[in-house]
C-alpha cells in the first residue's frame, strides 16, 4: 500500500468523512460513514430506471446488495475496477473502485456482489489504460459511480 494511501485510510479513522488523495495522476476518493447503517439502494430509489433521477440526488449512502459484476479492470495500483448491474441483463451501469486485494478470492464476471458506500454520480465509462481490461462495449455507456466503503 502506498504511503499517501496510508494516510488517506488513516484520516478516515480519526475524522471520518470523505478524503480525496492523488497518485500517479489517479485520484482516489475513500469514503467513510459515521453511520454504520446503509439503507438498501431498492428503498430509495427504482434500480430499474435510474436515469430518471438527477445527479444531485444520487450523493448518498445506501447498501447494494446481490449486484451482478459484468466487467473487471485493473489498475496499476491493483485495484479492482469493476461495473456492475442489479441483473445480469440489465443496463442501468454502476462502477467502483475496489482497494487493491483486499479480499481472498478474486471477482469474476457473473458474481454477485454487495457493497456498502455512498452514490457518488453519473460518468461515463473511458476507454482508458486503467479500464482497458473492461469489455469493450461498455466505453462511452454511462454508469452511477460508487465509493465503496466495504463489500463482499
Amino acid at each position: 500500500m502506498k504511503f499517501k494511501n496510508i494516510i488517506a485510510l488513516s484520516l478516515l479513522g480519526i475524522c471520518g468523512g470523505t478524503v480525496t488523495t492523488s497518485l500517479a495522476n489517479n485520484n482516489y476518493v475513500y469514503a467513510a460513514s459515521t453511520n454504520d447503517d446503509y439503507p438498501d439502494i431498492t428503498s430509495k430509489f427504482d434500480v430499474n430506471n435510474m436515469n430518471q433521477y438527477d445527479d444531485s440526488d444520487l450523493f448518498t449512502d445506501v447498501s447494494i446488495k446481490k449486484f451482478y459484476v459484468q466487467s473487471i479492470s485493473y489498475d496499476k495500483h491493483h485495484n479492482e475496477r469493476i461495473i456492475f448491474t442489479n441483473t445480469p441483463e440489465s443496463t442501468n451501469y454502476y462502477f467502483t473502485v475496489l482497494q487493491g486485494r483486499k479480499h481472498k478470492k478474486r471477482i469474476a464476471v457473473g458474481d454477485p456482489i454487495t457493497i456498502k458506500g455512498q452514490l457518488n454520480g453519473r460518468l461515463e465509462i473511458e476507454k482508458t489504460q486503467a479500464n482497458s481490461w473492461f469489455a469493450k462495449k461498455y466505453f462511452g455507456k454511462n454508469a452511477i459511480m460508487v465509493l465503496t466503503d466495504s463489500y463482499k
